[in-house]
């Protein structure tokens, strides 16, 4: 049994939000909800902490219906991205408020709050108060605040996001190993593909009305269900292609809208196909499966297109190459040592075995 059920949750302000969303999520699960902003997320975290009153559903911890219940009898811990800390408060007792609350004994308060203190790397301000401390300190105290508690959920809204990117990292392996998250239900809320995609143990794409999509992350990144879905994960972005079916003879290709550039397809892709014969499909193709094509290729062909350099930039550990097809424009991930001038012609190979398959019309993914 779910450690937390979501069942047919609606609210709505001037608009819908959440419209009947369902969600399970397993004791030990760190469940990732991601998404635009304003989408829904910071909503649902504060319907299932009380904070919010849905139209409809219920929400159920540990087999219990919370639904009707008041914030503070909820056993549920919320991190805000806003911070909500007491600025008359020091950070020591700022993260002590949940446990003071509860009446636990002194030790007990100083080990836990020294404990969390040295794992978000802020001992050294305990003494401080909020208005003495950096943007990042005060999100750091926020999380520690939560952490400190032994709910049956966790609810954590953004609570990295205003950390520079070494402690973001740190933490995120971190996240994968705290025992307090792992204890429990973790639902946890970022507008953030890549924390998405490292921290989840299965995320949800949240879009208009609730979560779109459902998966680990690599079923949802490389078999994304919509256009919605494809658009909001990956950087760069998934390059995404208006093509027509064209059936010559025994092959079967893709000719891309506005230029006479061909891609032939597999046969599995063909007969997936085969009642779009003669239309128009959205051919999407993620940036890292799409390569420099170097010298004669056997066997590749229908898979190699020329394009024209437009723009490359150099990241460090991989370089971005936008290359120009004519009417259309494509993003390829490259070796960071790659370099390329402007106007140069490049021969790009296609990784066909990864291509999606989009409705133009309804957006969702034709194969699967």
């Amino acid at each position: 049994m779910a450690l937390l059920e979501i069942r047919g949750l609606c609210k709505a302000f001037d608009h819908v939000v959440l419209d009947r969303l369902d969600l399970d999520v397993a004791a030990g699960e760190f469940f990732v909800v991601v998404g635009p902003s304003g989408i829904g997320k910071t909503t649902l975290l504060r319907c299932v902490a009380g904070l919010e009153t849905p139209q409809a559903g219920t929400i159920r911890v540990r087999g219990e219906d919370i639904s009707a219940l008041p914030p503070y009898r909820r056993n549920v811990a919320l991190t805000f991205e806003s911070y909500a800390l007491y600025p008359h408060l020091t950070v020591f007792e700022n993260i002590a408020s949940p446990l003071r609350a509860r009446r636990r004994p002194a030790e007990e308060i100083r080990r836990k709050v020294g404990e969390v203190a040295r794992l978000l790397r802020i001992e050294h301000i305990l003494d401080h108060r909020p208005g003495e401390i950096s943007g990042g300190q005060k999100q750091r105290t926020a999380l520690g605040r939560t952490l400190v508690r032994d709910p049956d959920v966790f609810l954590l809204d953004e609570p990295i996001s205003h950390l520079d990117a070494k402690i973001r990292h740190e933490l995120r392996e971190q996240f994968h190993h705290l025992e307090e998250l792992r204890r429990t239900a973790t639902l946890y809320v970022t507008h953030d593909y890549a924390e998405a995609l490292s921290l989840g143990d299965r995320i949800g794409v949240m879009g208009p009305g609730g979560l779109v999509q459902i998966g680990t992350p690599e079923e949802v990144f490389e078999r994304p269900n919509s256009l919605f879905v494809a658009r909001h994960l990956g950087q760069p972005t998934i390059n995404l292609l208006p093509a027509e079916l064209r059936r010559e003879g025994d092959r079967t290709s893709l000719r891309l809208e506005g230029t006479d550039l061909r891609l032939t397809l597999t046969g599995a892709q063909v007969a997936a196909l085969s009642n779009r014969a003669g239309g128009r499909v959205v051919l999407g193709v993620r940036p890292h499966h799409i390569a420099l094509a170097d010298g004669a290729l056997t066997g590749e062909e229908g898979a190699v297109l020329e394009a024209r350099v437009e723009l490359y930039e150099a990241l460090g550990a991989k370089g971005v190459l936008l290359a120009d097809l004519g009417s259309r424009k494509l993003n390829v991930l490259t070796a960071p040592e790659a370099r390329f001038r402007p106007g140069e012609t490049v021969r790009l190979l296609f990784d066909r075995d990864a291509f999606l398959f989009f409705c133009p019309e309804r957006g969702d993914n034709l194969i699967g």
